[in-house]
């Protein structure tokens, strides 16, 4: 496929969205909303786009804007990378070393400039990932990074902190920007738009410099090496033109004789885009790993790879070897239950020790590799492993014959290493029951749930089921002996049904949840512009008056910012045309809103339309009202009429008047007092009525006119001046108001003028 350089023209959309919420990226979904048929939460990645784009007018050569992050999740934690320099530029390479970076020890590709700052890649020691491309050198570029390290020190991957990146990429019109925590949670951010979401092991994912390049999928369609798919799957991406180096880092744990310790492999690849058509393996450039140079004829063309070396994150152990797969928090005595552990990464023959205690009888045991053994009279099973450098696992049955809490106590000999799993025993039988909330809304009360078994002891780690506002939420009991779910409803009381029905038991119990408004207003009539004006009242998540605290208004689509008083109040002036309105007062601390109605009533009144005959005594009047209703007088109106403005004076009963002697017509007045405005229709009949005559030569034809007094009715013994062709002549109407003139002129066309009372209308008479 040959490329060939696009323009792109970014389109304006006004933002919609609602943003996608993440939060802590190591909690499950916990936040209830009525808000919207969603349910928004602080707590869960979600895979939904959140489009918010801005107009622009500049146009981008993408040749020049193509750098490209790849990326796969793999099993617990463990990541591979791989950043692809594109950029038509010579001359410039990358550094990649090892340094600390706020209280991490991390891998860092920057680009190598001798007076320009620009990162590429962090691979922290505790598996986060952060990439980043596009033009934004110096501060930007650091900008960017001290929001990535808020992101990893609060462990948050917030919308909040994409919109900052994405502010940044505006500016330029294209770049990306990618972090990734260790279990695959995830924030991306484009020019025009961020998002959240989940990458699951065996997923590879392209993050390129637009969006329309955006891309997941399976990385085994590719290879079974998860370095060996990115290499391949970067070489089959069509977003880059100028194609450079691809640097990759494999993310995993290392079984060293000193222990086993998180590191990354590095290698560099020339993607020299063979496989979408093209030949970049000329613009190969050097590098540097800490420190050492590798010129760019040391890098191999895809699909081959330089392995440069691996770093070792040392400060701690990963405490990872041994690991629990499938577990159960809580068994019945007398009856079969089995765990799970998988072994990772052993470089020599290691024998791995379970101690199950003396309360339990051993059932057997299956291993994915290596053999089992079990010392009855120590309550011990020994699992013999060959060295082995992936993951292998050992599935234990067993039953429990003591009441309470045991224990299975793991390690592999000549390591320090050590694993313990607790679990209860109990008889059969659960029992749940939930406390009762009060909250105000954006308070952090939240709805506890309890499971206990017949000696009130919590089943710790079991999934209990929530009915609220006619969604179903599922949570777990934690180690504090409650499963917990957030309140984010609006105002109201809610019916809650908690059930459980698992190993243990079932059973199921009611609570109720009140949610309490904070924002507080009334519906409000006022005439216009006059004193009443619109407050609202608004309290904190705690029920405490917000005081000195900005708060919004959004009237007829229009948002307002007040700062609220002493007593929590703020104030939005009414100055709207006469109508109805919903005001929509929005607390911005809790997010609570209220909606209320506004009627502004009109000062104009008894404005109608009106018909008239020609100069007859009809004339145009409104009445003036003041800010009670009542009638203003000595107040100046304004009209407006053909274009010509004129300025009375209300009277003592409100009315002001304007006389109309326009000639036939329709018109459109229009009044204006104090800022408010009322249109009328005003129609002028004509008291000389006329038609167009076509006849033929001297066929007897007449003109006619009809005079009307000013009630329409027909006048008679009324003088008509006729002037056509230069001559006048007179005529007097009959009882029927018509006057007529024959007509014996030779054939054409003539203008003949009727005249009457100071009123003339011209017609046209054809003769044929």
């Amino acid at each position: 496929m040959k490329y060939y350089e696009l323009i792109i023209l970014v389109i304006c959309l006004i933002m919609g969205i609602s943003t996608v919420s993440a939060g802590n990226v190591n909690s499950s979904d916990d936040f209830v909303s009525d808000y919207g048929s969603e349910i928004l939460s602080d707590d869960v990645i979600t895979d939904e786009i959140g489009d918010i784009e801005y107009s622009s007018n500049q146009t981008i050569d993408i040749s020049d804007s193509e750098c490209c992050s790849f990326v796969i999740q793999e099993n617990d934690g463990q990541t591979v990378y791989a950043f692809r320099q594109d950029s038509p530029l010579n001359g410039y390479g990358v550094k990649i070393n090892s340094q600390d970076w706020y209280d991490r020890n991390v891998i860092k590709q920057e680009i190598d400039t001798p007076d320009s700052y620009f990162f590429h890649s962090i691979i922290t020691e505790d598996g986060w990932v952060i990439g980043q491309g596009g033009s934004q050198y110096d501060e930007d570029s650091r900008a960017i990074e001290r929001i990535a390290g808020t992101i990893v020190s609060n462990n948050d991957i917030s919308p909040n902190y994409l919109e900052q990146v994405r502010n940044i990429l505006y500016g330029y019109n294209y770049g990306h920007f990618f972090i990734k925590a260790p279990d695959g949670s995830y924030g991306i951010a484009f020019f025009d738009r961020y998002f959240t979401g989940t990458l699951y092991p065996g997923q590879y994912m392209i993050i390129p410099n637009y969006f329309k390049y955006y891309d997941k999928g399976n990385y085994m369609d590719y290879s079974q090496n998860p370095v060996d798919a990115i290499i391949r799957i970067c070489s089959y991406d069509y977003s880059g033109l100028n194609r450079r180096n691809l640097y990759t880092y494999e993310y995993k744990v290392f079984d060293t004789p000193n222990g086993v310790f998180n590191g990354v492999n590095v290698y560099v690849t020339n993607d020299n885009g063979h496989n979408v058509g093209l030949d970049t393996s000329k613009i190969v450039t050097h590098f540097y790993y800490e420190g050492s140079y590798y010129p760019a004829s040391s890098v191999p063309e895809n699909p081959g790879k330089l392995y440069v070396g691996t770093h070792l994150f040392e400060n701690t152990a990963t405490g990872m070897m041994i690991d629990l797969v499938e577990n159960i928090n809580n068994v019945i005595i007398n009856e079969e239950s089995s765990v799970t552990y998988m072994i990772k990464l052993l470089n020599n023959e290691h024998v791995v020790v379970f101690n199950l205690g003396n309360g339990v009888d051993f059932v057997r045991a299956s291993t994915s590799h290596g053999f089992s053994s079990y010392d009855a009279n120590e309550h011990i099973l020994y699992w013999h492993l060959p060295a082995v450098n992936e993951i292998k696992e050992i599935t234990i049955i067993f039953k429990p014959k003591t009441l309470g809490n045991q224990n299975i106590h793991t390690y592999v000999q000549d390591k320090a290493e050590e694993n313990d799993f607790n679990y209860y025993v109990t008889e059969y039988g659960a029992y749940i029951s939930a406390d009762n909330v009060t909250k105000y809304v954006g308070g952090n009360q939240r709805l506890n749930v309890y499971l206990n078994d017949k000696f009130d002891h919590p089943l710790v780690g079991e999934n209990v089921d929530i009915l609220i506002n006619g969604q179903w939420y599922s949570r777990t009991v934690s180690n504090n002996g409650y499963a917990s779910l957030a309140i984010n409803l609006g105002p109201g009381q809610y019916d809650v049904v908690v059930f459980y029905d698992g190993q243990m038991g079932n059973n199921q119990s009611m609570a109720k949840v009140v949610v309490k408004p904070n924002v507080f207003a009334e519906d409000i009539v006022k005439y216009f512009k006059n004193d009443t004006q619109f407050y609202a009242t608004f309290l904190d998540a705690n029920g405490k008056l917000l005081k000195n605290t900005n708060v919004l208004f959004n009237i007829n689509g229009v948002f307002y910012t007040r700062t609220t008083d002493d007593e929590g109040i703020a104030k939005l002036n009414i100055n709207l045309q006469p109508g109805n309105y919903i005001i929509t007062s929005i607390n911005s601390a809790t997010g609570d809103q209220i909606g209320n109605t506004i009627t502004v009533k009109t000062v104009i009144v008894e404005n109608n339309d009106i018909v008239k005959y020609y100069k007859n005594d009809t004339q145009y009047t409104i009445k003036v009202l003041d800010g009670q209703g009542k009638p203003s007088s000595g107040k100046n109106v304004t009209f407006n009429i053909n274009g010509v403005f004129y300025t009375r004076t209300t009277d003592d009963e409100g009315i002001a008047k304007l006389n109309i002697n326009l000639i036939p017509g329709d018109y459109i007045i229009t009044v204006n007092y104090n800022g408010q405005y009322a249109c009328n229709d005003i129609m002028v009949l004509e008291t000389l009525v006329t038609q167009d005559l076509s006849m033929n030569y001297r066929d007897g034809s007449k003109f006619k006119v009809f005079v009307l007094d000013k009630q329409g009715r027909p006048l008679k013994g009324e003088n008509v001046i006729f002037n056509i062709n230069g001559v006048f002549y007179n005529r007097t109407t009959d009882e029927n108001g018509m006057a007529a003139l024959s007509i014996n002129l030779i054939s054409g066309i003539y203008i003949i003028t009727s005249c009457w009372d100071d009123y003339s209308v011209a017609n046209t008479i054809k003769i044929s």
